[in-house]
Formats: C-alpha cells, sequence, structure tokens
C-alpha cells in the first residue's frame, strides 16, 4: 500500500477528494468550507487486489472513500463461512464506525480489484465531527436510506424462489461493476465463486449451476470461466419480477455504480 502525503491546513484540496465528499451523503450537510477541511486532511493510497484492509475486532483507524476499484464488506461465521454484506465502488465511502472510546472495525474488508482510496483518519473526522456536527445528520440519512435494503433482503430471501433470487443478484451485481460492450452485452467479471452466490442468494452450489445452464440455453446469458456476459437485460429483469418482487426500489437502496441505458 503506497500514499501521497497529507494535505498542510493551508494546502489546496484535491478535486478527487473534495468531489467524493461532496458526492456522498455523510457529508451532505456541512457546508463547503467544512467539505474543503475534510478534503484538505486526507490522504490518497493505492491498495493491491486481494489486500485485507481491516478484519472485525481490529482497532478502527480510518474511514476509506473509493477512487477506484471494488471492496467487499464480509463477515465471517465460526464454521470459516463468508457471508458477503456489500461491494463499494467507486464514489462510496466506508465503514461505519460506532463511536466508542477505543472503536473497532465490525466487519471485514477486502479489496477485490487494484484500488485507489481517500483515507481520513477518525481523529480527523472526530474534530470534524465536533467543529460541524450536522455531519450526524448525514451519517444518519444513509444509514436510514438503506431500509429499503434490509427490508428488500429480507422479503427477499423469505418470500421469493431462488431464480429471483439470482435474477437481482446478478441485476444489482451489473448495476456495481457491469461492463457494457460494443454488441449491448454487459460483461460481469466473477469475483464470487458459485458457492458464494449460493450463499448469498440461498441457494446451493449445483441449484445456482443448474438456474445458470438453464438461462444460457435461453439466451439470457452467456456464462465463461471468468465471468458472465449479460445477453438480455430485459429477460433477466423479467426473472426478478416474476413473484412481484419491487426490484427499482431494491436497486435504488444500494450504491450506486453502472446504471445501463436510460
Amino acid at each position: 500500500m503506497t500514499s501521497h502525503p497529507e494535505k498542510s491546513d493551508s494546502g489546496t484540496p484535491s478535486p478527487v477528494i473534495l468531489g467524493l465528499i461532496r458526492g456522498w451523503k455523510w457529508f451532505a450537510y456541512v457546508p463547503a468550507e467544512a467539505q474543503e477541511w475534510l478534503a484538505a486532511r486526507a490522504t490518497i493510497k493505492q491498495i493491491q487486489k486481494g489486500k485485507a484492509v481491516f478484519y472485525a475486532g481490529d482497532a478502527a483507524t480510518n474511514i476509506y472513500g473509493v477512487v477506484s476499484g471494488v471492496f467487499r464488506i464480509f463477515l465471517a461465521t465460526s464454521k470459516g463461512d463468508e457471508i458477503t454484506l456489500e461491494e463499494v465502488v467507486a464514489g462510496g465511502w466506508f465503514p461505519h464506525v460506532v463511536p466508542a472510546e477505543r472503536p473497532t472495525y465490525l466487519v471485514n474488508c477486502v479489496c477485490q480489484e487494484d484500488a485507489t482510496v481517500a483515507v481520513i483518519s477518525l481523529s480527523v473526522m472526530e474534530e470534524f465531527s465536533q467543529r460541524w456536527p450536522t455531519y450526524y445528520r448525514g451519517l444518519y440519512t444513509e444509514f436510514t436510506s438503506r431500509a429499503a435494503v434490509i427490508g428488500g433482503r429480507i422479503e427477499l430471501l423469505s418470500l421469493h424462489n431462488l431464480n429471483v433470487r439470482l435474477a437481482v443478484y446478478l441485476l444489482r451485481m451489473i448495476r456495481l461493476r457491469g461492463k457494457q460492450e460494443a454488441d449491448g452485452s454487459v460483461w460481469l467479471a466473477a469475483i464470487d465463486s458459485q458457492s458464494e452466490v449460493g450463499s448469498r442468494v440461498g441457494g446451493t452450489r449445483q441449484r445456482v449451476n443448474s438456474i445458470i445452464k438453464a438461462w444460457a440455453r435461453r439466451g439470457l446469458i452467456d456464462p465463461h470461466k471468468d465471468g458472465f456476459r449479460i445477453l438480455d437485460i430485459n429477460g433477466l429483469t423479467a426473472e426478478a419480477k416474476k413473484t412481484g418482487f419491487d426490484l427499482e426500489a431494491y436497486l435504488a437502496g444500494w450504491h450506486g455504480g453502472w446504471q445501463g441505458k436510460k
């Protein structure tokens, strides 16, 4: 991991870092001078693919804004299984840190693609929140906006079949890290194994594989060893809505990424 030095108090904040701050709900309710103050105290770092950023229980030291790359936030069970909570892509900030005398990270984080991040220390964040306490309004707003996601995930796993759950998962991954091809298809690189995908949608690897093969025969997707080419987004969307799931509200609750054609 490499870094560039922090800006001094009198330094001009990086436009990249300032843009990250201005574009995230955490910082939406503080004045422009506060955003500039914070940006001037950030560092830029490069993190390599596969690097663990922090583990659950580690002393919390920083928050991170993603300039480029993808980060996976996950829990690990006592059996060694990993449960992915979210992926954070360019424009997003992580993690939520619970205020405490000696704060710790509550989850694990690993870098999934070579990445560039803005880093702000918790000591800076403490001073920032004391100077501009409306920062907490932004934290609260962003946290409560996740209600649609939390409720949607509960509904998805409890009321809808595996075909719907898998279609919703793929559509969300497309939004996060899909790359549109010249022929109109969308390429989705495989970061998760089929076992991991199965655990995230509540199905076995075998059942997930069976559904993927059926969709390939219908021309919805073209599976490859290193990812999926999504051939028919409308068809995949129809699969996700077959049992009445409110797909638009669910996807809107997650942090952005590629939005597809308007």
